[in-house]
C-alpha cells in the first residue's frame, strides 16, 4: 500500500535503522574497550618481562661478583682522604709515607727442652709458645734525586716493639741481648741526595747493616726463622754515616763509617767500616759483595761483646757475596758464602784469632701469586767458638744459649765463653698471601751440630726440630 511504510514483524523501518546505528556503535566501542584492555595485558607482560630480566641480570652479576679487595695501606687512605679534599693535603705536599706490619708466630719443639728455649734461634727463642714478635711502625720521606732543594732531603723513622726488639736493639757499651726491653728504633736516619753526577746519598743515624742477604723483619726473607749465619755471624744495624752512588744501571757502590756492630755509643776509640758493591748484569743474574773492618771488642774487659778477654785493638773482618739467580719467571736461587775472622777473640786458645765461616743456599719457587714454597739450607762452622753459645738464659729470653756440650748434665752456658763447634741446618718454608696484606707461613726446620748444644728434655743432644706458624699482617 502506497504511503504505508511496512516494517517487519510489526516494528516500523525507522526503528530498525536506529536499532542497526546502535548495535554498530555499541560494536565499535567494544572493539575499542578490547584493543584497549589487550594492550594494557600487553604493556603489563611486557614490563613485568623487564622487571624479571633485570633482576636475573642482578643476580648474575651479584653471583660473579669479584671478593673483596684487601684492606688499603695507611698511605692508600692517605691518599683517599686527599682525593676527597679541594686542596692537597700537607701529608702529601711533604712526601710523607707511613706503613707497619704486625708478626705473630707460634714455634713447637718436638725435644721439648726443660728450659723452653729452641737453642741457637735468634729471635725464634721460645719453645712450645705463642710470640709476639714485632708491631713496626714506619714513617718516612724519601729523598727523591731527580727533584731540588728540599725534595732532596728525606728522613726515616722505624719503631719497633715486640720480642724481637730484644734482640735487634743497638747496645750502649754492653753485651747484646741483656735487655728485656722491647721497644727500639730500628732505624733513625737522616738523607740527602747531593747533586753529584747520578746524585751521591748520604746518610746518617742508625741504619740496617750492609752485611747479608737476610734482614731483621721476617715478611722480607724467604723464610719465617733466620739463618745461623744472620743470627750468629753478623750484625744487625750500625750508628754512623753512609755514602752511596749508582754508577749506571749495572753498578752500585756504598760505603760507610760507623761505631761498629749494634753500637749507638762506640765500645772503643776505633771505628769501623763496612762496603757494599752490587752488579747487575742482566735482569735475571745479580752478584754483591760486601764487607765489615774494625775495632768491635771492648775498652772495658768486663763489658767484652763477644769474648772474656777483650782486646779493644783487636781488629774483624767480614767479607761476604750474595749471587741472586732467577733461571725461571717463577723460580729464584739464592747463594751466599760468608768468611770472619777477628783477633784475639778465640775461646780455644787464648791470644788467638777467632774464625768463623758459612754458606747459605735458597729456593725459592712461585706456584702461584698467593701460593710458594722456599727452601734453605745452610752450613755454619764456629772455630774459634767465638759466635756461638755465649748468652745466657736471662738474656733477652735466651737468646745464643746451648745445652753445656762438655758437662752432659744439661746445664745452659751463661756468658762463659762459646762452644767450637760447626752447625747445619735445613730450612723448609710454606707461604700463602691470600690478601696482599696478610701472610702466612708453615715451616719445618732441622738443626744439628757437631756437639751436643741442644737440649731433649734435660738431656743434651746434637739436633733440634721445630715446627711454627706465622702470620704477618701489613698496613
Amino acid at each position: 500500500m502506497e504511503g504505508l511504510e511496512v516494517a517487519h514483524n510489526g516494528v516500523r523501518g525507522d526503528d530498525v535503522v536506529e536499532v542497526k546505528e546502535r548495535r554498530r556503535v555499541s560494536n565499535n566501542i567494544t572493539n575499542r574497550t578490547r584493543e584497549a584492555v589487550i594492550m594494557s595485558v600487553r604493556s603489563f607482560i611486557g614490563i613485568g618481562m623487564c622487571a624479571l630480566v633485570s633482576l636475573l641480570g642482578s643476580h648474575a652479576a651479584l653471583a660473579q661478583v669479584a671478593p673483596p679487595a684487601p684492606t688499603p695501606t695507611v698511605q692508600e687512605r692517605l691518599d683517599a682522604l686527599e682525593k676527597k679534599s679541594d686542596a692537597p693535603s700537607l701529608w702529601k705536599t711533604l712526601g710523607f709515607k707511613a706503613s707497619g706490619f704486625l708478626d705473630v708466630a707460634y714455634t713447637q719443639n718436638f725435644n721439648n727442652p726443660n728450659t723452653n728455649l729452641n737453642q741457637l734461634h735468634i729471635f725464634d727463642t721460645n719453645a712450645n709458645g705463642f710470640m709476639p714478635h714485632l708491631a713496626q711502625l714506619m714513617l718516612e720521606r724519601p729523598a727523591d734525586a731527580a727533584g731540588s732543594g728540599m725534595d732532596r732531603a728525606g728522613f726515616r723513622a722505624r719503631l719497633n716493639f715486640g720480642s724481637d726488639a730484644r734482640v735487634t736493639r743497638a747496645r750502649t757499651n754492653f753485651q747484646p741481648g741483656t735487655s728485656n726491653n722491647e721497644l727500639d728504633f730500628q732505624e733513625l736516619y737522616a738523607e740527602y741526595i747531593l747533586p753529584v753526577g747520578n746524585g751521591l746519598k748520604i746518610q746518617a743515624g742508625k741504619i740496617n747493616t750492609l752485611i747479608g742477604y737476610e734482614v731483621i723483619n721476617s715478611f722480607e726473607n724467604p723464610n719465617f726463622s733466620r739463618s745461623f749465619m744472620f743470627g750468629l755471624g753478623q750484625a744487625f744495624t750500625t750508628t754512623g754515616v753512609r755514602m752511596s752512588y749508582t754508577f749506571n744501571p749495572v753498578v752500585t757502590a756504598s760505603i760507610g763509617v760507623i761505631n761498629g756492630w749494634d753500637n749507638i755509643d762506640d765500645n772503643n776509640k776505633g771505628k769501623s767500616f763496612e762496603w757494599l758493591v752490587a752488579l747487575t748484569p742482566h735482569e735475571k743474574i745479580g752478584v754483591s759483595f760486601y764487607g765489615s773492618y774494625g775495632a768491635e771488642q771492648s775498652n772495658s774487659q768486663g763489658a767484652a761483646a763477644f769474648t772474656t778477654q777483650a782486646d779493644p785493638t783487636a781488629k774483624r773482618t767480614v767479607v761476604g757475596s750474595i749471587i741472586s739467580l732467577k733461571p725461571t719467571d717463577k723460580d729464584t736461587v739464592i747463594l751466599e758464602p760468608y768468611y770472619g775472622n777477628e783477633g784475639n777473640a778465640s775461646t780455644v786458645k787464648g791470644a788467638r784469632n777467632a774464625r768463623w765461616n758459612g754458606f747459605a743456599g735458597y729456593l725459592i719457587h712461585d706456584f702461584t701469586d698467593q701460593w710458594s714454597a722456599r727452601f734453605r739450607g745452610e752450613i755454619f762452622e764456629d772455630a774459634g767458638g767465638a759466635r756461638t753459645c755465649t748468652g745466657g738464659v736471662n738474656f733477652a729470653g735466651g737468646v745464643n744459649t746451648c745445652a753445656s756440650g762438655s758437662s752432659g748434665a744439661g746445664v745452659i752456658t751463661a756468658g762463659a765463653g762459646g762452644i767450637p763447634q760447626t752447625l747445619w741446618e735445613n730450612t723448609f718454608t710454606l707461604q700463602y698471601k691470600p690478601f696482599p696484606s696478610l701472610i702466612t707461613r708453615t715451616e719445618f726446620r732441622y738443626d744439628k751440630s757437631d756437639k751436643n748444644v741442644f737440649l731433649y728434655g734435660s738431656r743434651p743432644v746434637n739436633n733440634q726440630e721445630t715446627l711454627s706458624f706465622q702470620v704477618i699482617y701489613l698496613f
